[in-house]
């Protein structure tokens, strides 16, 4: 009753009568409630002695799994999950067939994910006799590198998501840890092994993760690797399921880069026309795609057409691709013989 309003009246009153009555049935349940006390205020470290007492006792108490199962829950709050592991499978062993041996089954799991250890957990519920399906080993797998990712332990997650794709290749979560592996490598700059998740995420477009790991990919053999045709590739899908406007820009300006370093002029022409009219294009996007129309009509010998847009680039342009432009002016004059428009541009 006391224990109502102030949990120190109720443990002081406990403590009496585990003091006068040392020999009273009611020490292991006083023992019990002191204990339960301190672990409802958060006193875990205080708890520990009353639910060791609780253990010590000679009689064939019923609190005893429940004791095993508050120790775990104690030291797992102390962030000691050695020693709450250590409770749990001591309350298993002994009292196999208890309720809380159950939750305790639940709190090891929990214990196993959460240190990323998911094999361990598989063969402990082995040993116990009580063998987990493969689907649930599959999501355990997973749930375990996840876990790691989310609180920012990227090496251990890393080692997770290798770990998952290695012993099921074909699982459920094979694009999220695919996804995931490629993020984290991209992070760390590990470009070539970035690719392989997020390629493997690609080739299994559309799924939740597809247009980032096209991006990422695209991004990364254009900058980094400056592989235009496999850069090409990328953009182009990307092009195809971009769900916004930005990225649909990017993809068609990705593509027109890798198109002009390629000189695919004439497979350029229609992409060069839909970015400069795109809704969001910036004057470096218009300068890019008039120089592409004008080098596909150079290559197709319309010189007029050509310089017309040469010209347009001069205008927008003072970097290298308006020196290249005037080169090219020059280059038309030249080749339809007007020497002396040629000679002075």
């Amino acid at each position: 009753i006391s224990g109502i309003k102030s949990s120190s009246d109720k443990i002081s009153l406990m403590s009496t009568l585990i003091r006068k009555f040392p020999t009273s049935s009611l020490v292991t349940d006083a023992n019990m409630e002191i204990a339960q006390t301190y672990i409802a205020d958060e006193r875990f470290k205080e708890s520990i002695p009353y639910l060791n007492n609780v253990l010590k006792g000679d009689d064939n108490s019923s609190l005893k799994p429940h004791a095993y199962l508050k120790l775990g829950v104690v030291y797992y709050n102390l962030n000691d999950n050695t020693d709450a592991l250590k409770q749990y499978k001591t309350l298993i062993t002994q009292y196999p067939n208890s309720p809380e041996a159950e939750n305790a089954l639940d709190n090891i799991k929990t214990i196993y994910i959460e240190d990323g250890k998911p094999n361990e957990y598989a063969d402990f519920m082995r040993q116990a006799g009580r063998p987990i399906s493969v689907s649930s080993e599959d999501s355990l797998t997973y749930a375990a590198a996840e876990t790691q990712y989310e609180s920012g332990n990227t090496t251990a997650a890393l080692n997770g998501f290798n770990n998952y794709l290695q012993r099921f290749p074909n699982g459920v979560y094979t694009i999220d840890a695919n996804f995931n592996r490629g993020e984290i490598y991209d992070s760390k700059k590990d470009f070539t092994n970035a690719l392989t998740g997020y390629e493997a995420v690609a080739a299994n477009a559309p799924n939740n993760y597809a247009e980032r790991a096209i991006l990422n990919a695209a991004r990364i053999y254009f900058f980094e690797q400056k592989n235009y045709d496999k850069a090409e590739t990328y953009y182009a899908q990307l092009k195809q399921i971009a769900s916004n406007q930005e990225n649909k820009l990017e993809a068609m300006r990705g593509l027109l880069r890798c198109q002009y370093q390629l000189q695919k002029w004439d497979v350029a022409l229609d992409n060069a026309k839909e970015l400069s009219e795109a809704k969001g294009s910036s004057p470096d996007d218009k300068v890019l795609a008039d120089m592409t129309i004008a080098k596909s009509y150079e290559v197709k010998q319309q010189y007029d057409l050509a310089i017309s847009s040469f010209k347009t680039v001069v205008q927008l342009n003072k970097g290298a691709l308006a020196a290249d432009a005037r080169y090219e002016i020059a280059n038309c004059w030249f080749a339809v013989n007007h020497l002396s428009d040629a000679e002075k541009a």
